[in-house]
C-alpha cells in the first residue's frame, strides 16, 4: 500500500471543500483535497454548448449574502459579476393552468403592498383578506420549531401556503412544506415575526429603512463554473485530485488514515466536505456516534432539464425570471427558469434557454424516467403555458441523486447532537450543505470557518504539523 502524508486531508471538492482548500493555501498549510467524481464544484457545473451557457445546478449568487460575492472579488472576478436582468414580472405562478404574476412587492411569499394583492387573480377574495389580516395574528413566542406549512397557515392562510409557500419556499429545497423546518430553511421569516410581531409590518419597516435598491441576484458571464475554475487555479499544483473514491477512514495515534484504492493518506486534521449521507458512511469507523446522528436525515433527488428553442418558436414574452408550479396543478415540473431572460448571454442570438426542475421529495417518481423522456415531459408541460410552437433544438438533462438534504422539523436538535459527537474527535471538521444551512453562501462560509479552525489548531500544536 502506498502511503502519503499531509497536514490536512479534505474530502469533497464542492464549493465548501474548495473554499477550505483555498483558505488553507493562503495560510501556507500543506493539504490534499480529494474528490470522488471527475468534476470539481459539486452542484456547480457549467457547460458551454453551441453558444449556450448551461449552468446544470445553481446559476445565481445572492446579492444580500456577502460570502460568495466577496469571494469572487477576492479571486479577481469582481468586475465579471453580472446582475440579473430587470423584468416587468418577478415570477409567474401557475394556477388552474394559467400564468399569474406574483403580486408586486411580495418577498418570500409575504405581501409588502396591499394594492397589488387586491388586484391579483392568483388568490380568491377570502384568501386575500386572510393574508391582509396577518397584521392582526398574534406572534408565536414559545420558540418551538415548526414547519414551513404550519407557519404559513398560521400567519397567512391556506391559499398563501398552497400557491406560494409550498412551490416557492419548499420548492427551493425540493422538499415538503409540511416537513421542512422554518428555522433551518428560512430563519429570516421567523426573525421577522419575532422582532415585529407581523411579517407584513416587518416588510413595511424594511421598506421605510431601505436605501437605494440593490441587485438581488448575480452570476458570472461564463456561468458559476468560472468561480470553481478560478479557485482551482489558486491551489498549489499537486494538492488536488479527482476520481478518488474513499473506501474508509480510520484514526489512530492522533492521525487520520484515509484509505482509497490501494493507498493511504495520513493527516493530522481531516475536513469532510461530502454530502451528509456520504459523510455518515465515512465516519462509521472514525466517529460512529456522529455517523448515527445524521443517518436519519432524508435526502431528495432531483434533475434539471435545459432546453434551447428558437425565439420565434416561443410565443410567451418570457418577461420574468421564471415560474413556479404548485403541486395541486398535477404537473411533474416543479419550476422553470427563463435562463436567457434572467441573465444575458445564456443563449445565442435569436434563441432562448429554459431550465426545468423535476423530482424532489414529492416528485421522486420522475427520477425513474429516461433522460429523453424527462426532457419530453418538461417540454410537453411548458408547451401550453409558454406557447411552444416547435420542438427544442438543444436538450441537456442533469441528475442530482440525494443532493437536497431535508432540514426537517427538529433539525437544530439533530445538528447539535451531530456537532457534539464530532467535537469528541480531535482534528475532525465536517462542513457542507444541509448541516448549518444550504446554498452557495452558507457552503462558502462553512469552508472558510473550517480552514480557520484548522489553522488555529495546527498553530496551537505545532509539534503535530507534518513536515
Amino acid at each position: 500500500m502506498i502511503e502519503t502524508r499531509t497536514d490536512v486531508a479534505i474530502i469533497g471538492g464542492g464549493i465548501a471543500g474548495l473554499t477550505a482548500a483555498y483558505r488553507l493555501a493562503r495560510a501556507g498549510v500543506d493539504f490534499r483535497i480529494l474528490e470522488s467524481t471527475h468534476h470539481w464544484g459539486g452542484l456547480i457545473r457549467t457547460e458551454r454548448v453551441d453558444g449556450y451557457v448551461l449552468d446544470a445546478g445553481p446559476d445565481t449568487l445572492l446579492g444580500h449574502r456577502p460570502e460568495a460575492i466577496a469571494l469572487c472579488r477576492e479571486l479577481g472576478l469582481g468586475d465579471r459579476l453580472v446582475p440579473a436582468s430587470a423584468m416587468p414580472h418577478p415570477t409567474y405562478v401557475v394556477h388552474r393552468g394559467r400564468l399569474h404574476s406574483l403580486p408586486e412587492g411580495m418577498m418570500l411569499g409575504v405581501p409588502a403592498r396591499l394594492a397589488p394583492l387586491a388586484t391579483t387573480r392568483l388568490f380568491t377574495w377570502p384568501g386575500k383578506l386572510r393574508m391582509a389580516m396577518e397584521v392582526f395574528q398574534p406572534a408565536r413566542r414559545d420558540g418551538a420549531d415548526e414547519s414551513i406549512g404550519a407557519f404559513f397557515r398560521r400567519r397567512l392562510g391556506r391559499e398563501a401556503l398552497e400557491r406560494i409557500g409550498d412551490p416557492l419556499l419548499a420548492g427551493i429545497h425540493a422538499g415538503d412544506a409540511e416537513r421542512l423546518s422554518l428555522r433551518s430553511t428560512f430563519p429570516t421569516l421567523l426573525d421577522m415575526e419575532t422582532r415585529h410581531g407581523s411579517l407584513i409590518r416587518a416588510m413595511w419597516s424594511g421598506r421605510s429603512e431601505a436605501g437605494p435598491r440593490r441587485h438581488l441576484f448575480f452570476t458570472l458571464p461564463g456561468g458559476l463554473g468560472e468561480m470553481v475554475g478560478t479557485l482551482l487555479d489558486a491551489l498549489p499544483p499537486g494538492s488536488f485530485e479527482t476520481g478518488v473514491r474513499i473506501e474508509s477512514i480510520g484514526r489512530a495515534e492522533e492521525t487520520f488514515r484515509v484509505h482509497a484504492e490501494g493507498r493511504c493518506l495520513s493527516a493530522r486534521a481531516l475536513v469532510l466536505a461530502t454530502p451528509l449521507w456520504e459523510t455518515a458512511r465515512l465516519l462509521r469507523l472514525a466517529a460512529p456516534h456522529a455517523a448515527t446522528s445524521i443517518e436519519s436525515m432524508a435526502f431528495a433527488s432531483s434533475s434539471t432539464v435545459l432546453l434551447g428553442f428558437r425565439r420565434e418558436d416561443v410565443a410567451h414574452p418570457l418577461d420574468a425570471h421564471g415560474l413556479v408550479i404548485p403541486r395541486g396543478e398535477g404537473l411533474r415540473t416543479r419550476a422553470c427558469t427563463f435562463s436567457s431572460s434572467k441573465y444575458a448571454g445564456r443563449a445565442p442570438e435569436g434563441f432562448v434557454l429554459l431550465k426545468g426542475y423535476l423530482g424532489g421529495l414529492r416528485g421522486a417518481e420522475a427520477m425513474g424516467l429516461a433522460d429523453a423522456r424527462m426532457a419530453a415531459v418538461f417540454e410537453d408541460e411548458m408547451r401550453p403555458l409558454l406557447g411552444l410552437r416547435r420542438p427544442h433544438v438543444l436538450a441537456r438533462v442533469y441528475r442530482w441523486p440525494g443532493a437536497s438534504p431535508q432540514m426537517e422539523v427538529g433539525h437544530d436538535a439533530r445538528r447539535t447532537a451531530f456537532e457534539t459527537a464530532v467535537a469528541e474527535v480531535p482534528g475532525l471538521t465536517v462542513i457542507g450543505a444541509g448541516l448549518r444551512g444550504s446554498g452557495i453562501p452558507n457552503s462558502i462560509a462553512d469552508g472558510a470557518e473550517a480552514a480557520r479552525q484548522v489553522v488555529e489548531r495546527l498553530a496551537a500544536a505545532p509539534a503535530l504539523a507534518i513536515a
